[in-house]
C-alpha cells in the first residue's frame, strides 16, 4: 500500500506490489482484454449487434476506480497504465483488422479518460487518508499529552484541586484528598478550605488547613485559569506546604518581639531611674543656685559664676528631660498616643524648625498600651526622617480612631525609591517589624521629587 513520509504526512507514488488484492485485480483486468479478444475473433471482424465497440474500454473504469479507493493514485495509475498497455498490444499485435482513426481516437479517449479518473480520485482518496493519518497522529499526541498530565497531576506531591466556574471542586489529586479528604470532589472549594478561587489568587499570606488528623499546616496558594477540552473555564489550585517556613517566620518573629519588648522595658527602666535620681538632683541644685543667685548676701564677685552655674544645670535639666523623653514619653503612658505625639511633634518642630501639623479623626479612644507604643515608635520614626533625610518644609500627621486605629505621616521632601518589601532602610524596616508584631499593617508610599508618606493601620483591641 501507499506510504507516509515520516514528519510529512504526504503519501509517495508507490506502486502497491505487496497487496493481494492488487493482484487480484490485475488478473482481472487481462481476463477481461482475453475475453474481448477472444469475442472478437469470434465474431471474425462482425460487429456485435446493439453492443458499441469501445464497449470494454468503458469497463475498466471500475476497477480503476476501484484501485483508486483501495490503494489511492499510485494504485489507480497502476492499474490504468496496465489496462492502456494490454488495450495497445491488443490493437497493434492480436487484432487482425486494421484498426480505424476514429475507433483509434475513441479507445484513446477512453484511456486518457481512465487515467485521468484514476489520478484524481486517487489523489482526493490519499488526501482523505493524510488528514485521516494527522488526525490518527494529533489524536495519539493528545492521548499521550492527557497521560502525562494525569500522571504528574497524581504524582504531584502538593495537593492540587481543579473547579469549575462555580467553584466547585470537580477533580482532585491524591495528595490533596489526603489533605482536604476524599469527599472534597463536588463540594465548593469555600466549604473545604474557606476561600473561594478568587480569594486565593489575591491572597498573599499562608493559608492555614487542618487536615484529617487534626493537624494544622500552612499553604500558600497559587491559581491558574484554562479552558478544557469542553470549552469550559476552570480553575487549578496548587497548595504549597509551607509550615517550615512559616514556623521559622514566627520564630524569628516572636525572637524580634522579645527583642523589642526587653528593649522598651529597658527604655523604661532608664528613663525612671534619670527622672527620679540625676534629674530630682539636677532641679534641686537649679532652684538653690537660683536661690542663692538672688541672696543679697552675695559678694559681687561670685553672682556671675552662680549664674553661669545656674544656666548649667538649667540646661543640664532640659537635655535630661530631653533624653528621658525619648526613651520613653511618659505622658505615652499617662495620656495616651495623641498627647504624645502632639509633644512629639512639638519637639521635632522646635528641633527641626519645619512646620508638622497634627489632626485626629473620629472619638479619640485609648488603645491597648503595646498598641500605643509601636505606633508611637513608627511615627517618631517616620518624623525624624522626615526632618533629617527628606529636606521637608511641612509635614501632616493624621490619626483616625474609627474600626481601626489609623496614622498616616505625610510629608512634601525630596522622597526616595523604597525597595522591593516596600521599606527604604534599616529604620522602616524596624517599623515593620513593630507593626507585625502588634497585627497592624504598614505601607510606604514615596516617589523621588514627590514626597513621602507612612501610613499604619492598627487594631484598636488586642
Amino acid at each position: 500500500m501507499p506510504t507516509a513520509e515520516p514528519g510529512g504526512g504526504r503519501h509517495r507514488l508507490t506502486v502497491p506490489v505487496r497487496s493481494r488484492r492488487f493482484w487480484i485485480l490485475q488478473a482481472t483486468i487481462l481476463a477481461i482484454m482475453t475475453l474481448h479478444t477472444l469475442v472478437l475473433a469470434s465474431l471474425d471482424g462482425r460487429d456485435l449487434v446493439g453492443i458499441p465497440a469501445p464497449l470494454t474500454s468503458s469497463l475498466m473504469l471500475i476497477p480503476v476506480l476501484y484501485a483508486a479507493m483501495s490503494f489511492g493514485a499510485a494504485g489507480a495509475l497502476a492499474t490504468a497504465g496496465w489496462a492502456t498497455a494490454l488495450f495497445a498490444l491488443h490493437w497493434l499485435v492480436v487484432h487482425r483488422d486494421p484498426v480505424t482513426s476514429a475507433h483509434l481516437w475513441i479507445e484513446l479517449v477512453s484511456m486518457v479518460v481512465l487515467g485521468a479518473s484514476g489520478a484524481v480520485v486517487g489523489r482526493q482518496v490519499d488526501a482523505e487518508r493524510d488528514a485521516r493519518t494527522r488526525t490518527e497522529r494529533a489524536l495519539r499526541q493528545v492521548a499521550v499529552a492527557e497521560a502525562r498530565f494525569h500522571d504528574l497531576f497524581e504524582h504531584q506531591p502538593s495537593p492540587v484541586v481543579v473547579t469549575d466556574a462555580d467553584g466547585v471542586v470537580v477533580e482532585a489529586n491524591g495528595a490533596a484528598l489526603r489533605v482536604l479528604g476524599h469527599a472534597v470532589v463536588g463540594r465548593p472549594l469555600v466549604a473545604v478550605v474557606g476561600q473561594t478561587p478568587h480569594d486565593l489568587l489575591e491572597r498573599d499570606v499562608p493559608l492555614p488547613i487542618a487536615g484529617p488528623d487534626g493537624t494544622v499546616r500552612q499553604y500558600m496558594p497559587s491559581t491558574h485559569s484554562l479552558t478544557d477540552r469542553d470549552g469550559r473555564t476552570v480553575t487549578q489550585v496548587l497548595l504549597a506546604d509551607v509550615s517550615p517556613e512559616h514556623r521559622r517566620r514566627e520564630v524569628q518573629r516572636a525572637f524580634t518581639g522579645r527583642v523589642l519588648e526587653v528593649q522598651e522595658q529597658e527604655r523604661l527602666h532608664l528613663s525612671r531611674e534619670l527622672h527620679d535620681d540625676p534629674l530630682q538632683q539636677l532641679t534641686y541644685l537649679t532652684r538653690s543656685l537660683d536661690e542663692l543667685g538672688s541672696d543679697p548676701l552675695l559678694p559681687s564677685v561670685l553672682v556671675q559664676p552662680v549664674q553661669d552655674g545656674l544656666d548649667v544645670a538649667r540646661n543640664a535639666s532640659a537635655a535630661l528631660r530631653q533624653l528621658i523623653q525619648g526613651l520613653r514619653p511618659p505622658i505615652l503612658d499617662d495620656l495616651g498616643l495623641v498627647p504624645a505625639l502632639r509633644q512629639l511633634a512639638d519637639t521635632v518642630q522646635k528641633r527641626a524648625k519645619i512646620s508638622v501639623h497634627v489632626r485626629t479623626v473620629g472619638a479619640v479612644t485609648r488603645a491597648p498600651s503595646d498598641v500605643e507604643l509601636a505606633v508611637y515608635r513608627i511615627a517618631q520614626e517616620a518624623l525624624t526622617n522626615a526632618a533629617k533625610h527628606s529636606g521637608a518644609r511641612s509635614v501632616a500627621l493624621d490619626v483616625e480612631f474609627g474600626a481601626r486605629l489609623t496614622v498616616s505621616i505625610r510629608d512634601d521632601g525630596r522622597g526616595f525609591s523604597p525597595d522591593r518589601d516596600g521599606t527604604g532602610g534599616l529604620g522602616l524596616i524596624g517599623a515593620n517589624e513593630r507593626a507585625e508584631r502588634i497585627g497592624a499593617q504598614l505601607a510606604v508610599e514615596s516617589q523621588l521629587g514627590a514626597g513621602t508618606t507612612i501610613r499604619v493601620s492598627a487594631p484598636l483591641g488586642r
